[in-house]
């Protein structure tokens, strides 16, 4: 009875905030259009919106503390798993995802799908493997269920794994929120990044460290209705079917039609189009395999969902909530490829009306402004930078062409509603819930990398130093990927993949022998966490920074053909023989860009480092317990 009670309590709390957050919400955004019609000025319109998001964040975060009260969430008492099902799905989805996911199917077509299917395999994968056993462990962070379940050398490296896979997420995290700051505010990318990282610790402090995980569930319902208004009223008017997963099959054919129609007219070069339809263009089928099992697997082992969402459950609540959120991230995810759909025609349409260089839309200068379009090789910042750069190229002609427009992925879900001449309210309301996505499940990897360290919940409850440490952590983990996200070092969706199959490769194979198998011990737990580890962050950082030394020391296993290596090779002759300085340094960069695409083993690209790396961790996780087995580690230890 008692539990009861607490349960209605907890949903007349929730029922309270999200119509306090709606109409705070809804009233915001009807002063942002009422600002918008009577005030010529779209640059305070645009950073009205940026406070939206803040916030929103701000408002998540608060409602987390007095849900709260001070107190770690008890096992008992929580939010029904439906809510918990959307928090889950927030987390996971996340706003590296909720803007990659556009850009990927954009870019990749057919291949980009291989995002939006591992995270939904990963959440299934939670449901199956992880979600009826996790919650019985009685751990509050995947450190501590390591300690509990192998002892105390799998708990140090289990937490190694969970900082350099956190901290990467929280890269991602802040590229997503630099974005979208640096498009609202008109600021450089770096120093957007500075605001969105010292918004994050605000937000973090305010949420404080015991605050409740399933509030977030109240950002997923904007997240939802901002990502699919675009989508909907797309559909509606170009179709006349308002639902996006349905209707953009007829965009798909249009766009079929016209990739025909460019290479017809030499509005496009065969070698450059990717049509959106043709599969394994972008990643062959090993990639395209590589790459989803790297996201499920990794999405199944993701510390900050597993400390956040499943530990604090009873088994079937666990198991209810990763239900609920593979239905959520489905809406979400689902649409992705429609909005995708959209933006690319629209685009493929512009091109085809022989659009002269002097009368491009406005949006390709907003964006080009940001470093994020090129047109003729060039960062298209106005009408005159365009047209000097277009007429140094042999070719061009005075019309745009499409191997001349280069698009960043990460903006086109940010863009999406201005590619596709919608309202300017669209892009406000998409911009503002990415942000607030970014601030809100970043405390997520503070929380986890604090818990790694030994400062969770329970333990800030202590001294003034016990709760002065994990927000000192937090503050460094923000500094650190601050730095790391103003450098750009990849696209918003590689970076979080990246992420994801580091804990895939580090966490997985000894996650779940733990879970089911008794005869699973320590030292393979640590042999197949470093393992994996090891071998995952050897290829992704070798292929991706050192791809140069990695091809010549790996070359033997290359995919690379004859011509390739002898574009290497030649590429390597003009870079010794450069002149010190500008030219060395362009040399290097056409080299390295070169490097990049044939430095693998067997063809397999850093997103699918999985397929290498995740076999490694499982091998060694059961031959040394079959060799070392629990009973035997336990009495060698003692």
């Amino acid at each position: 009875m008692a539990l009861e009670l607490k349960s209605a309590e907890v949903r007349a709390r929730l029922t309270t905030l999200l119509c306090v957050f709606a109409c705070a919400v809804g009233a915001a955004v009807v002063l942002l259009l009422l600002l918008q019609r009577t005030s010529p000025a779209s640059q305070w319109i645009d950073a009205g919106y940026f406070a939206l998001g803040l916030a929103a964040a701000a408002a998540v975060a608060m409602f987390a503390r007095l849900l709260a009260s001070g107190r770690p969430e008890p096992r008992a008492l929580g939010a029904p798993a439906v809510y918990r099902g959307l928090a889950l799905a927030t987390d996971t989805v996340s706003a590296a995802f909720f803007l990659g996911v556009t850009g990927a199917v954009f870019t990749w077509g057919h291949d980009g799908l291989a995002f939006a299917l591992g995270l939904g395999a990963g959440i299934l994968l939670l449901q199956l493997l992880v979600a009826p056993v996790l919650p019985r462990m009685g751990a509050g962070s995947v450190p501590e269920l390591f300690a509990l379940r192998y002892g105390r050398a799998p708990r140090l490296l289990a937490a190694l794994v969970v900082v350099v896979s956190m901290a990467i997420l929280l890269v991602a995290q802040l590229l997503a929120a630099g974005l979208v700051g640096a498009r609202l505010l008109g600021l450089e990318f770096a120093y957007a990044v500075a605001v969105a990282g010292a918004a994050l610790i605000a937000c973090f402090v305010l949420r404080g460290m015991a605050g409740t995980a399933w509030v977030r569930a109240i950002l997923f319902v904007p997240m939802l209705l901002a990502f699919l208004a675009p989508a909907v009223q797309l559909s509606g008017e170009w179709y006349g079917l308002p639902v996006p997963q349905i209707a953009y099959a007829n965009a798909l054919w249009q766009i079929q039609g016209l990739e025909e129609t460019l290479l017809e007219q030499d509005l496009a070069d065969p070698a450059v189009l990717k049509p959106m339809l043709t599969p394994f263009l972008s990643l062959n089928p090993l990639n395209f395999l590589g790459l989803v099992l790297g996201l499920a697997v990794g999405t199944a082992s993701l510390p900050n969902v597993l400390s956040r969402h499943l530990m604090v459950q009873p088994v079937r609540a666990a198991r209810w909530s990763a239900v609920w959120g593979l239905f959520f991230a489905a809406l979400l995810l689902t649409a992705a490829p429609a909005l995708a759909a959209y933006a690319k025609l629209a685009v493929l349409k512009l091109v085809a009306d022989h659009t002269d260089l002097a009368a491009l839309p406005a949006w390709i200068f907003t964006y080009g402004k940001l470093g994020l379009v090129e047109i003729c090789g060039r960062a298209a910042t106005d009408a005159a930078a365009v047209t000097a750069a277009c007429a140094e190229v042999p070719d061009a002609s005075g019309v745009l062409r499409l191997q001349d427009l280069t698009l960043q992925p990460d903006m086109i879900a940010l863009a999406a509603p201005e590619i596709t001449g919608l309202g300017h309210a669209m892009f406000g309301l998409l911009a503002a819930a990415a942000l607030a996505a970014a601030l809100v499940t970043s405390d997520g990897p503070l929380l986890a990398i604090a818990a790694a360290f030994g400062w969770d919940a329970r333990a800030a409850r202590g001294g003034a130093a016990a709760r002065f440490a994990p927000y000192a952590i937090a503050v460094a983990a923000v500094v650190g990927a601050g730095f790391a996200a103003a450098t750009r070092p990849a696209g918003i969706v590689t970076v979080a993949t990246w992420a994801f199959t580091l804990a895939a490769c580090g966490l997985f194979p000894a996650l779940v022998a733990g879970l089911w198998w008794r005869r699973a011990s320590a030292p393979a737990a640590v042999v197949a966490m470093g393992a994996g580890l090891g071998v995952c962050l050897f290829y992704l950082v070798g292929t991706r920074y050192f791809a140069v030394s990695f091809f010549e020391t790996w070359q033997s296993l290359s995919s690379a053909g004859p011509t390739a290596r002898e574009t290497f090779a030649e590429l390597k002759q003009a870079w010794a023989a450069a002149e010190p300085g500008a030219a060395k340094d362009a040399a290097w960069a056409v080299l390295d860009a070169h490097a990049q695409g044939i430095a693998n083993w067997w063809g397999i690209k850093n997103l699918a480092t999985a397929l290498l790396a995740l076999p490694v961790g499982i091998v060694a996780m059961v031959a040394v317990s079959l060799v070392v087995p629990r009973r035997l580690a336990a009495e060698t230890a003692s």
